[in-house]
C-alpha cells in the first residue's frame, strides 16, 4: 500500500470552507473555452475543406495536431511556466490560446490553421495542469475533489453546449466565426480570470530537475497509467459512436444528436457524482469506473445490434467515463502533489490514451472492415487498466474502512 496515496485521504480542516469558491467556476469557464476548440472542427469538416482547401481526411488531422500539441508541447511548457505565479502563467496561457484562435479564424491555407492549431492546443494542454493546480491550492484538501471535479466539468459542458453552438455559428455564418466565438469566450474568460482568480503562492520556484525529480515515482507512473488506458477504453467506443448508432444499432442519423446529448447528461451528472465522492474514495471510485468501462466495452461487443442494449451502453459510458477524471486527478495529486509539471503530464497522458484510442480504432476498422472490432481494443485498454489497478486494492479498502 502507498503510504503518500493513504496519507491523502486524511482530509484538511483548514478554513472550514464548504462551499467551492467562485474563482474555481472562472476556471471552469476557461477550460469550457479550450475544449470547444479542440473538437468544433468535427462539425465544420466540410466549410474547412471546401474553404482552404483541403481534403477530409486532412481537416481531420486537424484534432490529432491540437491533441498532440497537448501531449507533447504541455510538459516543457508547465516546466517553464512554474518560474511564474500560477496565476500569471494561466493569463500568458489564456493569451496565446486566444492569438492561435484569431490565427486560425483568419488563416488564408491549411498550413496556417495547422500554426493556428498547435498554438491553441499547447495552450489547452497547459491550462489542464494550471487550473487544477490553482484550484487545488485555493480551496482546502477536504473539498479539493470537488473543485478538480467543477473545473473539469467544464470540459463536459463544453461537449455538450459550446461544441455544438460553435457548430452552429460556423454552419450558419462560416467557420471564421466559430474560431471568432472560441476567441471571445476565452477573451471573457482572461478579464474574469484577472479580476476574480486569486494569485495563489507557487512557492519557492525549483530547478528543472528537481521538478523532474518529481515524476520519479513509481507509484505516480502507475496512477498516469491507469488514468491513460481506461480514458482511452472509453474513447476507443465514443470516437466512433455514429457508425455504431447507425450501422450496429439501426438508429436513424437524426437520433444520434439526440443520443449524444443525452450522453452529455449522463457525463454531466457522473461528474457531480465523481467530485463528491473524489475527496473521500479517489481509489475506490476508480476502480468502480474501471469495471463499468469493461463491462460496457463486454455489453456493445455482444449486443450492439440492440437498441435498448447500445442506450444503456451510452449512458454507461457517460456516467463512468470521462466522468472519472476528478478522482485520478485526485489520485495523482496525493501521489506526486498539486505542482504545474504532475498535473500537466497526467493531462497528457491522458490526452495520449484519447488519441491511442480514436487512432489505434480506426486502424482496427480499416484491417477489419468493421467498427464492430472497435470493442475488442476497448476490453483490451479497460482490462489492463483493471490490473494496473489490482495493487492497490488495500489502499481501497482503506479508504473505505474510514
Amino acid at each position: 500500500m502507498s503510504s503518500t496515496e493513504l496519507a491523502g485521504t486524511q482530509t484538511d480542516n483548514v478554513g472550514g470552507i464548504t462551499r467551492v469558491p467562485l474563482p474555481v467556476y472562472v476556471l471552469a469557464f476557461t477550460i469550457l473555452a479550450f475544449t470547444t476548440s479542440e473538437f468544433m472542427v468535427s462539425g465544420l469538416m466540410n466549410d474547412l475543406a471546401r474553404d482552404l482547401p483541403a481534403s477530409i481526411p486532412s481537416v481531420g488531422y486537424l484534432i490529432a495536431i491540437y491533441a498532440l500539441s497537448m501531449v507533447i508541447v504541455a510538459p516543457p511548457a508547465s516546466i517553464f511556466l512554474t518560474r511564474f505565479r500560477p496565476k500569471s502563467a494561466l493569463l500568458a496561457i489564456s493569451i496565446v490560446f486566444i492569438i492561435g484562435e484569431l490565427i486560425a479564424a483568419a488563416a488564408p491555407n491549411y498550413a496556417v490553421i495547422v500554426i493556428g492549431r498547435i498554438l491553441t492546443g499547447a495552450a489547452a494542454g497547459t491550462a489542464y495542469g494550471v487550473t487544477l493546480s490553482i484550484a487545488a491550492q485555493a480551496v482546502p484538501e477536504k473539498i479539493r475533489g470537488r473543485a478538480i471535479g467543477i473545473v473539469m466539468g467544464g470540459n463536459t459542458i463544453g461537449t455538450v453546449i459550446g461544441l455544438p453552438v460553435a457548430s452552429f455559428l460556423g454552419n450558419a455564418f462560416g467557420w471564421r466565426l466559430a474560431f471568432a466565438f472560441v476567441a471571445v469566450l476565452a477573451a471573457i474568460a482572461l478579464v474574469a480570470s484577472v479580476v476574480l482568480v486569486p494569485a495563489v503562492d507557487a512557492g519557492a520556484r525549483p530547478k528543472i530537475l528537481t521538478q523532474l525529480s518529481e515524476l520519479k515515482n513509481g507509484s505516480l507512473w502507475l496512477a498516469y497509467a491507469t488514468s491513460g488506458l481506461l480514458i482511452g477504453g472509453v474513447f476507443s467506443i465514443f470516437s466512433y459512436f455514429s457508425p455504431i448508432l447507425t450501422d450496429r444499432a439501426g438508429f436513424d442519423q437524426s437520433w444520434v444528436p439526440i443520443i449524444l446529448a443525452a450522453y452529455g447528461v449522463a457525463c454531466v451528472i457522473g461528474i457531480t457524482v465523481v467530485s463528491r465522492l473524489s475527496d473521500d474514495f479517489p481509489l475506490s471510485v476508480a476502480c468502480v469506473g474501471a469495471v463499468v468501462i469493461f463491462l460496457s466495452g463486454l455489453l456493445f461487443l455482444l449486443g450492439d445490434s440492440n437498441s435498448v442494449a447500445v442506450l444503456v451502453g451510452v449512458a454507461a459510458l457517460g456516467f463512468a467515463g470521462v466522468s472519472l477524471n476528478p478522482a485520478f486527478a485526485v489520485r495523482v495529486m496525493r501521489v506526486g502533489g498539486t505542482s504545474f509539471v504532475v498535473n500537466t503530464v497526467h493531462t497528457s497522458i491522458i490526452c495520449f490514451g484519447i488519441f491511442l484510442g480514436a487512432s489505434l480504432g480506426g486502424v482496427i476498422i480499416d484491417l477489419s472492415g468493421s467498427v464492430h472490432s472497435v470493442y475488442y481494443l476497448s476490453l483490451a485498454f479497460a482490462g489492463v487498466g483493471i490490473l494496473a489497478l489490482l495493487p492497490k486494492l488495500g489502499t481501497a479498502r482503506a479508504e473505505l474502512s474510514k
